[in-house]
C-alpha cells in the first residue's frame, strides 16, 4: 500500500549518493563540493561497522584503497583511546559512549 513505510537508507546508497554529487559538483566547477555523512544509533547498532563499511566503498569508489585501508586502521585503533574519556554506565549499556567521532577524508 502507499502508506507503508519506506525501509531506511541503505549505507552503501547513501555514500554512492554522497559521492557522486561531489564528483558532479567538481566537474561542474563548484567552489564548494563537501559531503557529510552521519552515522548514528544506539549502543550496539553497528557504528562503527557501518563507518568501516562507508571508508572502504569510498576507497573502492575513488580508486584509493591502499590509503583509506590505513585510515580506517587508525580510526578503529583510535576507539580503545576515545572509549578511556567519556564512557558512563547507563540502563543499556555499561561501557556507553559520550563521544563522537569526526573522520574527515579528502579527495
Amino acid at each position: 500500500p502507499e502508506t507503508a513505510a519506506q525501509p531506511s537508507p541503505h549505507c552503501f546508497a547513501v555514500a554512492d549518493a554522497a559521492y557522486r554529487a561531489m564528483k558532479k559538483a567538481q566537474l561542474e566547477g563548484e567552489d564548494s563540493c563537501d559531503q557529510a555523512l552521519l552515522i548514528s544509533g544506539e549502543s550496539g547498532a553497528g557504528k562503527t561497522m557501518t563507518t568501516k563499511f562507508v571508508m572502504r566503498y569510498l576507497a573502492t569508489l575513488s580508486s584509493r584503497s591502499s590509503e583509506l585501508c590505513e585510515l580506517e586502521a587508525r580510526v578503529l585503533q583510535s576507539n580503545p583511546i576515545l572509549e578511556g574519556w567519556g564512557n558512563a554506565r547507563t540502563l543499556r549499556n555499561d561501557n556507553s559512549s559520550r563521544f563522537g567521532k569526526w573522520i574527515s577524508l579528502d579527495f
